[in-house]
């Protein structure tokens, strides 16, 4: 019997080396730039930081990895999970309903616990170096070098989680929705936060270049702020520009409930777009036939039923008529022998 590896564990364990990754790009930072103050402080740093931040790890890979300390979530999702990292085709809708809120629990609970894990490393060395007689300048450059290396880390713990859950989620809703029951609408972010994160990137980028170059005169933060600037017009028009786009196809979405022809139409004029947009106008037209046709259909059976009403409504006036005749004529043919008589 083969030991089956559990799905979270392939989640976190690149979620785990990119941490790995930023701490070594933090440290490194630290000690290329400038002294600590004190050599206590140095060795301080040097020892007890990569340590600390093993332990952190640990228990990171115990607890999202194999479910331990309580991670319901976690258990769930490997108990509903295939190898091919396909949903068990027998669970029942309750535990794909179950399952899907665990994907959502286990992705927000990876991000919190990044966060958390990198600001307890980041206080676990500021408090060491300083209780270790470490300098203002050394604190600072912890500091930033913290603060960059957490920013990298915490995003990518969100995004790579949610990228890697996707075919399971989207697995979730369709099985839901193929046995007819009601998907709650489990929303962990949204895009325009993730285009947030895609601002604050260059200013973290120009942080490292300033720390890098250590000691720096004003030139130097003038052309930094400007090429910042610079970063973050750009990224604003292009948040502006596409997020435009995926309002219109919510607009779109929401129109197509009314009994007019819904038309899709965008001003972008890249190639998805307008693809998409020839797409949803197909599907629109075909939609509005069906609904043209229906109604029509709905028209011809309203007539069809007044008629067979009416229809309905003279044969039994017809079978009253005939009854009542018939019993006429039963009485005079009792009269009649009787006059005979």
């Amino acid at each position: 019997m083969s030991l089956r590896t559990p799905y979270t564990l392939k989640v976190i364990l690149p979620v785990i080396g990119w941490g790995f990754l930023c701490s070594f790009f933090s440290y490194t930072l630290i000690l290329t730039v400038g002294s600590l103050g004190s050599t206590t402080a140095s060795d301080f740093f040097l020892a007890a930081t990569p340590l600390f931040l093993l332990v952190l790890a640990i228990f990171f890979f115990l607890r999202y990895g194999f479910g331990l300390f309580y991670a319901k979530e976690v258990r769930i999702i490997n108990k509903s999970v295939s190898n091919g990292r396909k949903l068990n085709p027998d669970l029942s809708k309750e535990e794909i309903k179950d399952t899907l809120k665990s994907l959502v629990s286990f992705c927000r609970n990876v991000y919190l616990f990044s966060f958390a894990s990198g600001l307890l490393v980041l206080a676990f060395s500021t408090l060491g170096i300083s209780l270790k007689g470490g300098g203002w300048s050394g604190l600072i450059l912890v500091l930033i070098s913290g603060l960059t290396g957490l920013f990298f880390f915490v995003p990518f713990s969100l995004f790579f989680s949610q990228h890697v859950v996707f075919p399971l989620v989207k697995e979730s809703r369709e099985l839901l929705f193929r046995r007819r029951e009601s998907v709650e609408d489990i929303i962990l972010s949204s895009v325009k936060s993730k285009f947030f994160f895609l601002f604050l990137f260059p200013f973290f980028a120009v942080l490292v270049v300033m720390v890098c170059v250590y000691p720096i005169d004003y030139k130097t933060i003038v052309l930094a702020l400007i090429g910042l600037a610079m970063a973050l017009i750009i990224g604003r028009v292009l948040y502006v520009y596409v997020y435009r786009s995926f309002s219109e196809m919510d607009r779109f979405s929401r129109a197509l409930d009314r009994e007019e022809k819904s038309v899709f139409a965008v001003g972008s004029l890249d190639k998805e777009f307008v693809d998409l947009g020839n797409n949803f106008n197909k599907l629109s037209e075909e939609l509005f036939l069906i609904k043209k046709d229906s109604e029509e259909s709905k028209r011809e059976l309203q007539k069809r039923v007044a008629e067979l009403e009416k229809f309905f409504n003279l044969t039994v006036e017809r079978e009253l008529k005939m009854v009542e005749l018939k019993k006429k004529l039963k009485e005079c043919t009792k009269e009649q022998p009787s006059k005979t008589a």
